[in-house]
C-alpha cells in the first residue's frame, strides 16, 4: 500500500476515534459548566450570608447603643430634676434633647440594617432554590456523563488500538503532519482533488476550492507515497479513483 493510501485508512479510524472522544468531551463540558455555576451560585450565597450576619449584628450593636442611651436620657432626666438653678435646667435639658435626636438617628440606622438583613434573606432563599435547581442539573450531568463514558469505552479502546497500529505504517515525518492537521481541522484531515474542467486541466482542494496547479495533480498521481498539503487549508490532498482513471484516459 502506499503511504497515501495508509493516511486514508488512518484517517477513517482517525475521525471514529475522535467522535467517540466528542460524545464524551461534549458530556464532560456540559458537567463542568453546571459544577461551575453551582458553585458561583453557592459563593453568591456565602457573600450573601456574610453580609447578611454583618447587617444583623450592626442592628444587634445599634440597639446595645440605643438602651445606653436609653439609660443616659433617664439619668439626665433625674439630674434634671434635681436641677437648683435655670441655668443647670436648660444644660441638662439641652443634653436630653441632644441625646433624643442621636437616639433617633441610631434607630433610624438599626431599622435600616433589619430592612438590609430581611432583603438578604429574601435574596437568600432564591439562591437557595437555585442552588436546588442547579445540583439536580449536576447530578443528571454527571450520570449523563458517566453512561457516555461507559457505551464508548471498549469501542474507543478498540479503535484507539486500530488506529496505533495503521499509524505504524506511515512515516513519522508524515504522521507528524497528520496529527498536526487533524488537531487543527477536527479531524478533517484529507481533502480529495475536484476536477474543475477537464480539457482546460482545472482542479482545486475539495475542502477549501483553492485552485490547484495541474503539475502538483501529476505529481500526486502520478507516485501515491508524495505527501502534498493544499497551501490553502494545509490538507493532505490525494486523487480519487474516478478523477485519476479521467487523468489516465486524458493521456
Amino acid at each position: 500500500m502506499s503511504v497515501i493510501e495508509h493516511l486514508l485508512e488512518l484517517h477513517l479510524v482517525d475521525r471514529q476515534v475522535r467522535g467517540l472522544r466528542s460524545r464524551v468531551e461534549t458530556a464532560e463540558i456540559y458537567h463542568r459548566t453546571q459544577q461551575k455555576q453551582l458553585e458561583d451560585i453557592e459563593s453568591q450565597l456565602g457573600q450573601l450570608q456574610q453580609q447578611c450576619r454583618v447587617a444583623q449584628a450592626t442592628a444587634a450593636n445599634l440597639e446595645t447603643e440605643g438602651n445606653s442611651m436609653d439609660a443616659r436620657i433617664e439619668k439626665f432626666r433625674e439630674d434634671l430634676k434635681l436641677s437648683a438653678t435655670t441655668k443647670q435646667y436648660n444644660t441638662v435639658l439641652e443634653e436630653i434633647n441632644t441625646l433624643k435626636t442621636e437616639r433617633g438617628q441610631v434607630d433610624e440606622q438599626a431599622i435600616a440594617q433589619l430592612e438590609q438583613a430581611e432583603n438578604l434573606e429574601e435574596d437568600m432563599k432564591s439562591l437557595d432554590g437555585r442552588i436546588t435547581e442547579r445540583k439536580t442539573l449536576v447530578v443528571s450531568a454527571e450520570s449523563d456523563l458517566n453512561e457516555r463514558r461507559s457505551e464508548v469505552s471498549e469501542r474507543l479502546n478498540e479503535l484507539e488500538i486500530e488506529r496505533a497500529k495503521k499509524a505504524e505504517a506511515i512515516p513519522p515525518v508524515v504522521l507528524e503532519v497528520f496529527d498536526q492537521t487533524a488537531d487543527d481541522y477536527e479531524g478533517d484531515t484529507m481533502a480529495e482533488i475536484d476536477e474543475i474542467d477537464r480539457k482546460r486541466l482545472e482542479y482545486s482542494c475539495s475542502s477549501c476550492n483553492v485552485s490547484l496547479p495541474f503539475n502538483l495533480v501529476n505529481t500526486i498521481m502520478s507516485n501515491a507515497n508524495n505527501v502534498h498539503q493544499c497551501e490553502g487549508c494545509m490538507r493532505i490532498l490525494y486523487v480519487t479513483e474516478e478523477v485519476r482513471g479521467a487523468l489516465v484516459t486524458k493521456k
